[in-house]
């Protein structure tokens, strides 16, 4: 009889523990599926954000410059760049004279202006806008709210024939250190 008590005992015992280990799991499960849906909702209301600014900035365009017919780059610009930088001068712990870089450049366009993508070797792509007036290109970078360096870059090009641009890059930081690089650029094979 004692046998049976104790058998009975843990029959409930071990269906009990059961039962516990599935309402927690299946709590688990909900808590899941909340932060999913959570994650869904601010992805959304970023890319939501993302077009925004991009509709914001292209009616500010249009706004300061409303008799602008919408630029392009001439043929012999638009298109692929490999571009070499060297360090000309320096008073920043970053840069040394003499340092060499390089890049490959898209010179693009779309309905807000005209830009310039650069990436590096580690892919790392900056975007820069652009004005063209005679033989001469002036770049500004777009900062980027998720940037984290706060540099400031300018670039000032000059056209010396169709298969080569020359020109210097500015980088300033809020540490007030400055460097400058020369600039050459060449088209990548078409």
């Amino acid at each position: 009889m004692k046998n049976i008590v104790y058998m009975i005992f843990l029959s409930v015992l071990i269906v009990s523990c059961g039962q516990h280990g599935r309402n927690d799991l299946q709590d688990r499960e909900e808590q899941l599926v909340k932060k999913e849906q959570e994650f869904a909702q601010r992805e959304s209301e970023y890319d939501a954000l993302l077009a925004m600014r991009d509709s914001l900035r292209a009616t500010e365009s249009k706004r300061l410059k409303p008799d602008t017919v919408v630029q392009h780059w001439p043929d012999s610009i638009a298109g692929q760049w490999s571009c070499r930088l060297v360090c000309r001068s320096s008073n920043c712990n970053n840069y040394v004279i003499g340092d060499q870089r390089n890049e490959q450049w898209e010179f693009m366009a779309d309905a807000t202006g005209i830009y310039v993508k650069t990436y590096t070797k580690n892919k790392t792509m900056r975007l820069f806008k652009g004005s063209l007036l005679d033989n001469r290109i002036s770049l500004v970078q777009v900062q980027d709210s998720m940037d984290e360096s706060k540099a400031r870059v300018q670039m000032n090009l000059d056209l010396i024939g169709s298969k080569i641009i020359r020109g210097t890059q500015t980088i300033g930081t809020k540490e007030d250190c400055q460097a400058n690089f020369s600039i050459e650029l060449t088209p990548t094979e078409r």
